[in-house]
């Protein structure tokens, strides 16, 4: 009797421990991590990462002193961009990088007959956006967007020789024969843009199946400085032995507006294929900078004192330096085409 009791007793025991092992560790013990760590569905971020190609016609409007060249080309450039959304704030940012990699088109200048080929432009640029769209629903919101672009918008018309000689010790010259000559160089045009934006910004998703953004801005102040290096600044009105011996810089202001419209179509739910259009116009005025260098030749030598004819011999040439400036020089840069996105959705 006593064994059989024994052996029960055991059996209750042994039972009773794991309950209380699993008691203990619900309510004593920090249960083991998830295995699933990912992002939940109700996470409010959404990340979008991809590519773009942006066909683009440029028109390009310069000038300098009255005299004004136009320009006209065409772009292909690559772009990549990345972008985040918050749902639960309904904001956004966003950030692109784009470059050409091949340009062609024309330009024509005043006073010279015919248009020009253009060799090729650089045409590079970046941009960084924050916007908001408080107003609407889950599939349409409606709202603001504030940002900074850089272009870099240079067509390459040219290049104008400067002489490089800045003091009389630049310039190489024999003190027998009178013979002296300086060094030249030349820079492209390069022009930096620094542009503000506000504007509205729109978003409608369909069906989850497709979308369409939509964005029309002002660009209400931009810098704008660099090069003008095509204009040759030698033949207008100069002295004799005068030359232009710097490249002309510029820097001033402008404004304008910019835009853009895309159509999206979702064929997966991370993949999305995106067409439609972008264009930006800016136009203002700067101002214009230059140097010239005069140089005086070199005078033969007076004749001894005790008035015998000298071994040719000549004093060294002189240079002098002058500062010239250009004002309310208008200007104005449009560029419009077609924009294709290929996006990957997290």
């Amino acid at each position: 009797m006593k064994r059989i009791l024994g052996t029960a007793a055991l059996l209750a025991l042994s039972t009773a421990l794991p309950a209380g092992a699993a008691d203990y560790g619900y309510d004593g013990m920090r249960t083991a991590y998830p295995t699933n760590w990912q992002l939940g569905e109700d996470n409010p971020l959404r990340f979008e990462a991809g590519l773009r190609y942006w066909y683009s016609l440029g028109e390009q409007s310069l000038s300098l002193g009255g005299s004004e060249q136009n320009i006209n080309s065409a772009s292909h450039s690559g772009e990549a961009f990345v972008r985040i959304d918050d749902a639960g704030t309904r904001s956004f940012l966003e950030a692109n990088l784009g470059y050409a990699f091949a340009t062609t088109g024309d330009y024509a200048s005043d006073g010279i007959d015919g248009e020009f080929e253009l060799p090729g432009a650089r045409l590079g640029y970046i941009g960084a956006d924050f916007g908001m769209m408080p107003f609407g629903d889950e599939s349409f919101g409606v709202g603001a967007v504030v940002g900074y672009q850089y272009f870099n918008e240079s067509p390459d018309t040219g290049r104008a020789s400067f002489t490089t000689a800045q003091t009389a010790g630049d310039i190489t010259y024999s003190d027998t024969t009178g013979d002296w000559s300086i060094g030249f160089d030349s820079e492209p045009n390069n022009f930096d843009i620094h542009a503000a934006k506000i504007g509205l910004v729109s978003r409608l998703d369909v069906a989850d199946s497709f979308d369409i953004t939509a964005e029309a801005a002002a660009l209400p102040y931009a810098w704008v400085d660099g090069t003008l290096g095509a204009p040759d600044l030698a033949p207008a009105g100069f002295p004799a032995n005068t030359f232009q011996s710097s490249p002309v810089s510029v820097a001033g202001y402008a404004y304008g507006a910019s835009g853009k419209l895309m159509f999206g179509f979702h064929p997966t739910e991370n993949l999305t294929l995106r067409f439609g259009g972008r264009a930006s116009y800016l136009q203002g005025e700067y101002e214009a900078t230059f140097n010239t260098a005069s140089i005086l030749p070199p005078q033969q030598l007076p004749p001894e004192a005790d008035g015998s004819t000298p071994d040719p011999a000549y004093d060294a040439p002189l240079l002098t330096q002058q500062s010239y400036i250009s004002t309310n020089n208008p200007f104005s840069f449009l560029r419009y085409g077609a924009l294709f996105e290929l996006t990957g959705r997290f």
